[in-house]
């Protein structure tokens, strides 16, 4: 894989220098599992863990590689396995709190530079929600688009898309039908090589729709909403870096 047309960059590269000259190598985390990671390399995707070290380094959960992360990997001779050894600085975060015992940050995705703020133009339309997702997008150091999914639904398209300019002043807004394959080339300058782009929305509102569209297949699967309320039923479960056709 190239990893440049992964994202890898100059602002990356100054902070590898320390390593580059002990036998590491960077990779990307494209999935994040318990206690091991899908990474993507110049050799291809392989396998790896955090060593001792670092695992006893580690004072908090939000210091564990996350999806989009850039770490500092060194190759096991033989095997298609490789063991972590750092974290290089994030441009960008997207974090959650979890609470229990005590409140613990929790990072969903790193080094994203767009979120597509997905909502959809149906029964479950909802201004408020597109407001807290676009702050969410702004503390994460991500540029928002917001992406009006479901327009082939929609009634009144022009006085919804009013709606959102009026919240979101100067955002970028798309509307879309992913299902029917409409309105999607407006997404593409944002697609560019080396761009990370992210999708932020609540279940149903087309997210694996538009990502199985950009991509070309249907690497994610989907399911209909419920016809009650035009909510989703949480069918994808995990976050993955999933590299688009022309960066691979």
């Amino acid at each position: 894989m190239n990893l440049d047309l992964l994202g890898w960059s100059n602002f990356f590269a100054y902070s590898f220098d320390t390593y580059r000259n002990d036998g590491f190598a960077p990779a990307r985390v494209a999935i994040a599992y318990r206690e091991s990671y899908l990474l993507y390399t110049n050799a291809g995707e392989i396998y790896a863990e955090v060593t001792g070290k670092f695992r006893h380094q580690v004072r908090n959960l939000q210091d564990f590689p996350a999806v989009g992360d850039w770490v500092v990997i060194r190759t096991q001779t033989g095997e298609k396995r490789a063991t972590i050894h750092a974290i290089l600085p994030r441009r960008s975060k997207f974090s959650r709190k979890l609470v229990g015992g005590a409140t613990e940050e929790q990072v969903i995705a790193t080094n994203v530079d767009t979120v597509f703020l997905v909502s959809g133009l149906d029964g479950d339309f909802n201004l408020r929600r597109i407001e807290r997702y676009l702050i969410l997008a702004w503390e994460s150091g991500a540029n928002p688009v917001i992406v009006l999914n479901k327009a082939d639904l929609c009634t009144d398209l022009a006085s919804c898309i009013a709606a959102v300019e009026a919240i979101a002043i100067g955002v970028p807004i798309i509307p879309l039908s992913a299902a029917q394959q409409q309105g999607l080339d407006a997404l593409q300058p944002y697609l560019q090589s080396g761009q990370t782009v992210a999708l932020l929305g609540s279940s149903g509102v087309g997210k694996s729709t538009i990502t199985n569209q950009l991509k070309g297949d249907g690497i994610q699967a989907v399911q209909p909403v419920r016809a009650s309320d035009s909510r989703g039923r949480h069918t994808t479960t995990h976050r993955e870096l999933i590299p688009c056709q022309t960066v691979v």
